[in-house]
């Protein structure tokens, strides 16, 4: 996959591309793909900051409802899901995207400093950047679900988001969705409670006590469940937590 890396000094905007993919000489055999690429993204930020405006009015936190959107705009511009991407880890594609929103690089090379406040971290280059779990990882992750349900399921906090994402057996669709409805089956004073961070993280060690990520127990995880069985399960681990 070819991916344009942007820069910016006093001469302005300048750019280089980057790829996994075999070269004769050198990346720029491929920069009419990376300048395609390049341009895509361009929709896909912008279609971020038009989704984060236009959901404002759920009072959703900054932070969880920037990171929502840019997931499902992320999603909706069918991106990752490119003929170029199959078979491709994404670690490039974060990369690239974590630039442009650094510098606010269009493909036309201006600069757009709106885009700076959809990526944490607009001066320094973040720890998880361009790795398995980088930000906007985390973000295509985030919305699978519609913003409601996620707010839900997180209380709004992205430390909770974390919490879940970084323990690969209970990353799967189905148990956010089972960890929602349990939150909802309680009044609201108590689900308040159990999505504090602190409480949150405890349930999470809990999920990932029963199914670990590797060695024993770790055959069995969430998705070999029945719908059913799962729900009975995830409700019987955490009933203490409501008492």
């Amino acid at each position: 996959m070819p991916v344009k890396i942007w820069e910016v000094d006093e001469n302005g905007l300048s750019s280089k591309v980057v790829t996994d993919w075999d070269t004769l000489l050198t990346a720029e055999e491929y920069r009419e793909d990376a300048e395609d690429l390049d341009r895509r993204l361009d929709d896909v930020l912008d279609g971020a900051l038009k989704r984060v405006n236009s959901c404002r009015k759920t009072g959703a936190p900054p932070e969880f409802l920037r990171a929502w959107a840019v997931g499902r705009a992320l999603k909706e511009s069918g991106v990752y899901d490119s003929p170029a991407l199959k078979n491709e880890h994404r670690q490039l594609l974060w990369r690239a995207l974590a630039r442009k929103c650094r510098i606010g690089a269009r493909s036309t090379r201006e600069q757009d400093g709106r885009w700076r406040d959809l990526r944490p971290s607009a001066v320094r280059e973040p720890r998880r950047e361009g790795g398995k779990l980088d930000y906007f990882e985390m973000c295509r992750w985030l919305a699978e679900q519609d913003l409601e349900d996620a707010i839900a399921t997180f209380g709004g906090s992205i430390r909770n988001v974390w919490q879940m994402l970084e323990r690969p057996a209970l990353r799967p669709i189905i148990l956010r969705r089972i960890l929602r409805e349990w939150f909802a089956s309680h009044p609201k004073d108590i689900q308040e409670r159990l999505l504090q961070q602190s409480m949150f993280a405890e349930i999470m060690k809990t999920l990932r006590k029963r199914w670990p990520d590797r060695g024993p127990g770790s055959a069995k995880k969430p998705v070999h469940y029945k719908d059913g069985e799962l729900k009975a399960e995830v409700y019987r681990l955490l009933a203490p937590f409501a008492e």
